[in-house]
């Protein structure tokens, strides 16, 4: 007894010291942050513009909206895993919950100045949210960030309760053939991701993953079939 006894203890002692020394390292790593808030100390400040080569924000985080008024994301359109003919358009459809939407300053001059701001009205966020398409060419390992096959703004208000946009164009239809991944990315009005009041929760955004294909090519390997 006395053996499991000083057992737990020193599984608590352990824990205890862990989580003191995890807060200590914290504390270590960000003494700016922590002492004053005066991170942006001798940094380059982030002026709204898009820096490439990275800033220092001092922009407050803003108005943080209740538990029942938490942005969540569902993309409806197209259908998860779906196989769609390449170089033709399609429609991706976005379920929103938790904005106001139709809100965005100018991303060219007004890029992350301004915080975050809830409706008194409804609740909810005011802002927007985006449609991003990356090709896949690894189920390993993530895509580069830089690279996108598709990135639009969804800065009209929703409709119906969708955000809605048209991928490709009467010059440059769809997608050529391969993997890709869709995702929505929803944003305060001043382009920051939403924040939210607790860290456990839904996510605020959706991704699915389709495969564009040769319609082409597709025919031709049928007709062969038949043939043979």
């Amino acid at each position: 007894m006395k053996s499991q006894f000083t057992i737990l203890l020193f599984v608590f002692l352990a824990s205890a010291i862990t989580l003191v020394s995890a807060q200590q390292n914290v504390t270590a790593l960000f003494p700016e942050a922590e002492a004053d808030n005066n991170i942006c100390k001798g940094k380059t400040p982030t002026n709204g513009l898009q820096n490439r080569n990275g800033s220092c924000s001092d922009t407050v985080q803003g108005e943080i909206p209740d538990v029942d008024h938490m942005v969540s994301s569902l993309i409806v359109e197209p259908a998860n895993g779906c196989n769609l003919p390449a170089f033709t358009n399609f429609t991706v459809k976005i379920s929103t919950i938790g904005i106001v939407s139709g809100f965005f300053d100018d991303p060219t001059s007004q890029y992350y100045t301004f915080p975050q701001v809830v409706d008194k009205e409804t609740g909810n966020i005011f802002g927007h949210s985006h449609v991003t398409i990356q090709q896949l060419n690894s189920t390993t390992l993530a895509p580069n960030p830089k690279l996108f096959a598709f990135f639009k703004g969804l800065n009209a208000p929703e409709e119906d309760g969708l955000f809605s946009q048209v991928v490709g164009s009467a010059a440059n239809n769809g997608l050529p053939p391969g993997e890709y991944r869709i995702c929505s990315m929803v944003a305060s009005f001043a382009h920051q991701p939403t924040i939210m009041p607790v860290a456990q929760r839904g996510s605020q955004d959706d991704c699915i993953r389709i495969t564009i294909s040769d319609a082409k090519k597709k025919r031709k390997v049928s007709n062969k079939k038949r043939k043979a």
